[in-house]
């Protein structure tokens, strides 16, 4: 079978699996023939492969933030443990894992623990959601896009939870800057995906992606995108909008009580968040896997060609960030939800606006017409 999907992959390999267990144990032949249960062992085999990419590309994120930052304030960045500091977010890894978790004295038990781990559980779902490539999963998510967008924005709670589960004023503080954040940067970041939605036609992110074969929406919608991006990075807490930790401020903000692998839980669905935030800006104005016309064909055509090309688009993306991380202070509370409210809402509905009008006159200006605008 022609391996060009990752589910392919992965429907693969449970084959050989169950072909290899049924020629040891030849009595179990018969049942391990069975179709359905070579689908099931193939969605096992699919997530977890799924969930090691996750993680091994989000770590790899932290390695190349720290190697970015490192070249902005001219010095090297990580550079001792493993070639060019490959393994040091893993011995800083294991260093957390070995660090024990101390609750405080009246913080409430359930919601100390349940906090963190809803936070990663449901930053790592998002991976679930996001197609990479086409064929990527069994099936397409009618609503892929919005489901994307319910997912990301739990975020809030979970972090308010683990705030005042903690008994800390600081991470109350903390943890009532954050939810505020959020929501307040959540209305511009659905607001600017209507355009999308009104260019594509669909809310379907395979769909999206393949109306962009022609052009990609970061030229008709560079307004739409500019208010996404932004959005993106306050939900993800980085730098110009880090006010929920605010290190010097709020002695760590609402993690405060957290150490050992609870506040790697955090630090790391941060990224894990980056991560998925950072695609889907590939997904919807990028591209997504798809490449120009100008390409050789051939080159497009490989096997897992579209999760390169969609993860390339990626870093470059995350990389945006750190540039921006790089490059501007931190904005006062007051400024971060001025700008949310004030300026990204007027932006994003601006968007729409231009959107409609994309759609009613089926031109782009400089690239020229394009009948199939609007699905």
């Amino acid at each position: 079978m022609a391996l060009t999907t990752l589910w392919d992959v992965a429907y693969f390999l449970a084959s050989g699996l169950l072909y290899v267990v049924s020629r040891i144990i030849p009595p179990l032949s018969g049942v391990l023939s069975n179709g359905d249960l070579v689908w099931g062992l193939s969605a096992l085999v699919f997530g977890a492969i799924l969930l090691a990419a996750s993680m091994i590309n989000t770590i790899m994120l932290i390695w190349f933030e720290r190697k970015m930052l490192g070249r902005f304030m001219d010095r090297r960045g990580a550079m001792h443990v493993g070639y060019a500091g490959l393994l040091q977010n893993f011995a800083d890894g294991l260093k957390l894992f070995r660090k024990n978790t101390f609750k405080p004295r009246d913080a409430d038990g359930l919601g100390f623990y349940a906090g963190p781990t809803a936070y990663m559980v449901t930053s790592l779902l998002m991976f679930g959601v996001l197609p990479v490539s086409t064929g990527w999963s069994d099936g397409s998510l009618p609503l892929s896009m919005l489901l994307a967008l319910v997912i990301f924005s739990f975020a809030p709670l979970f972090i308010f939870i683990s705030a005042w589960s903690s008994n800390n004023k600081y991470s109350l503080i903390g943890g009532m800057r954050s939810a505020a954040q959020m929501i307040a940067y959540e209305v511009p970041i659905l607001l600017a995906v209507v355009a999308v939605v009104v260019i594509s036609g669909s809310f379907d992110l395979n769909t999206i992606v393949s109306e962009q074969r022609n052009y990609w929406y970061w030229g008709p919608l560079f307004l739409a995108m500019i208010v996404f991006a932004t959005g993106m990075l306050a939900e993800m807490e980085r730098i110009p909008f880090d006010l929920p930790e605010a290190e010097a401020e709020l002695v760590e903000g609402w993690n405060t009580e957290y150490g050992g692998m609870l506040f790697a839980y955090f630090m790391l669905a941060d990224y894990v968040r980056a991560l998925a935030g950072s695609i889907l800006v590939v997904l919807l104005f990028l591209g997504g896997w798809t490449l120009p016309a100008y390409f050789p064909a051939a080159l497009t055509s490989l096997p897992l060609a579209g999760i390169v090309v969609l993860m390339v688009k990626t870093y470059l993306v995350f990389g945006v960030f750190v540039w921006i991380r790089a490059a501007l202070p931190r904005v006062r509370t007051d400024q971060l939800l001025r700008i949310g409210w004030m300026r990204m809402i007027p932006l994003s509905l601006a968007s729409i606006v231009f959107a409609v009008f994309f759609v009613l006159v089926k031109c782009i200006p400089v690239l020229g017409c394009v009948p199939s605008m609007g699905g």
